[in-house]
């Protein structure tokens, strides 16, 4: 038995020269059997999966919502991987089958980690789940002359990636600025949600649910021109009012949502056509976190300061008519807002983050 065990371990290692040939004096860093382990990190907008290396560092597959897939090294010291590096699948030593097989290689710039995009991630990870060990090697580095190996062992590996790929399925795949303001359109005299509706809704409701940083949602309804003013408030609200209470069925909490409607006060489409009235038929849901909050909240600001502005100087121009001789007439009218203010004005719907309450008017805010 004693010597079937030597014999078998002169194969393996013969084997191993074997396969590391290309850079049988290269320095290599790796974890042993007993010291392989693999590390899944879950959550709903970031996925990870590392491994140790003892004396260099670190790899981690990592993947978050809105980016790609990547699988990096991570040196802690002085030992790094530079230039050309090549990447080469090898079976563990224990196994006389097979021999190495090359994955691709990757150019580094001196000084910056190694990462590994897209396709060749993909063929990692499964070279690994198949019980192959995966090596990085540059055959000369500012480290050694010899070479640098850093291996990424298989042992260990399956369980912690299998963790990872449920991650992944699961991967939230929209961040908060693409789902941030989302506008929903509505049918005249409709009643219920349409199914784009809803579906625009859910993503809202996972994304609001997998957030702490998501601290309100706004809802804001609006309709097209309709008989009289009364009409128009009256149909924005219903439609506010059915946003409002599927957020809440869907496990929102009601303090969370403001709700308000505009009837036809802020048209972004001409009334006098069918297209327009339908882009007129509209409800806003925005998420509010603690940066969009300020911003809004400066916004307000300038346009409160531009109010105030043009009061003054319609007061000044008042004044001045009043001192002129009564054949000299000038305009008292208030001086308007520049454009982009007005732009603004329309689009914060008079938005008064500061007490959370929506006011009649920009100006009764002051």
């Amino acid at each position: 038995m004693r010597k079937a065990f030597f014999v078998y371990l002169k194969t393996s290692i013969l084997l191993s020269s074997l396969v590391i040939s290309p850079l049988l004096h290269a320095q290599t860093y790796s974890a042993s059997f007993n010291e392989s382990a693999w590390s899944a990190k879950t959550g709903a907008f970031a996925c990870s999966l590392s491994h140790t290396i003892p004396a260099y560092g670190t790899a981690q597959f990592v993947r978050k919502t809105g980016g790609g897939e990547y699988l990096e090294l991570k040196p802690s010291g002085a030992v790094v991987l530079s230039g050309t590096v090549k990447i080469e699948a090898a079976p563990p030593v224990w196994r006389i089958e097979g021999v190495a097989t090359p994955l691709g290689q990757v150019q580094i710039a001196q000084g910056q980690a190694v990462r590994v995009q897209a396709a060749q991630v993909k063929t990692i990870s499964s070279t690994l789940a198949q019980g192959n060990n995966v090596f990085f090697a540059a055959e000369q580095t500012n480290s050694t002359e010899n070479g640098l190996r850093v291996a990424l062992t298989a042992h260990n590996f399956s369980p912690a990636f299998e963790r990872y790929r449920k991650c992944l399925a699961e991967l939230i795949p929209y961040t908060f600025a693409q789902i941030e303001r989302t506008l929903i359109n509505y049918a005249p005299e409709s009643e219920e949600l349409s199914a784009s509706a809803k579906s625009q809704l859910d993503k809202i409701v996972r994304y609001s649910k997998a957030d702490p940083g998501v601290i309100g949602i706004l809802v804001d309804a609006h309709s097209e021109k309709l008989a009289t003013p009364e009409a128009g408030i009256a149909a924005s609200q219903q439609q506010a009012d059915l946003v409002t209470t599927y957020l809440v069925e869907k496990g929102i909490a009601a303090g969370m949502i403001t709700t308000r409607s505009h009837g036809d006060k802020f048209p972004i489409a001409n009334n006098q056509n069918k297209a327009g009235q339908a882009k007129n038929r509209r409800v806003t849901v925005r998420m509010e976190n603690e940066a969009t909050r300020k911003a809004m909240e400066k916004k307000i600001a300038a346009i409160i300061a531009a109010e105030e502005k043009a009061a003054e100087e319609k007061a000044a121009n008042e004044k001045a008519t009043a001192d002129q001789a009564a054949t000299e007439q000038t305009s008292s009218a208030p001086a308007e807002l520049p454009a982009s203010l007005q732009d603004l004005e329309q689009m914060v719907e008079q938005q008064d983050l500061t007490s959370g309450k929506q006011p009649s008017s920009p100006s009764s805010a002051k």
